[in-house]
């Protein structure tokens, strides 16, 4: 069957609820892009009416390894980021990201887990504001930006660990 279709719970009502199971097999190093344009083709197709996208988890990609050359530490505790020994000044919302990003290296992590978690957004909104965030820490980080890798209409990921440290509170 191609779909399913359920009337609302209440019977007078004009409204149904349609949901659509979408199983896809391909090259682990092209699954999140093919599901980040069947979201939006489904997205497009839902022509602006309420729409819940749930995708379980993002696949573990196994990014190139590319030495960091320099050395990234972040203290938790004292919610402080030193690149080469000097103090990097970053936001609330940037150390919050940088740090969920770090302590869950080389996995691709959607844009919409990142607006959730980091943000508290719903799933449904589509906001700039965190690539605006991932550009000024890139900024912030100098050499240790290279790290920081974006995989287009996806999210983002952290490669690169060796020279990377996280200081957690005991």
């Amino acid at each position: 069957m191609p779909y399913q279709f359920s009337p609302s719970s209440t019977p007078t009502a004009a409204t149904a609820e349609v949901s659509v199971l979408i199983r896809i097999t391909t090259d682990a190093g092209q699954a999140p892009d093919l599901a980040a344009r069947v979201v939006e083709a489904v997205r497009t197709a839902a022509g602006g009416n309420p729409l819940t996208v749930s995708i379980p988890t993002a696949p573990t990609v196994p990014a190139p390894r590319r030495p960091l050359g320099s050395r990234l530490r972040i203290n938790v505790a004292d919610r402080r980021v030193e690149h080469e020994g000097a103090l990097v000044d970053l936001t609330r919302l940037e150390f919050d990201l940088l740090l969920f990003l770090c302590r869950r290296p080389n996995r691709v992590h959607l844009r919409t887990t990142l607006l959730a978690e980091i943000w508290g957004l719903p799933e449904e909104v589509h906001t700039r504001t965190l690539d605006v965030h991932v550009r000024r820490i890139r900024r912030k980080l100098g050499s240790a930006a290279a790290m920081l890798d974006t995989v287009r209409g996806v999210g983002y990921r952290i490669t690169g660990t060796e020279g990377l440290s996280i200081d957690e509170p005991a």
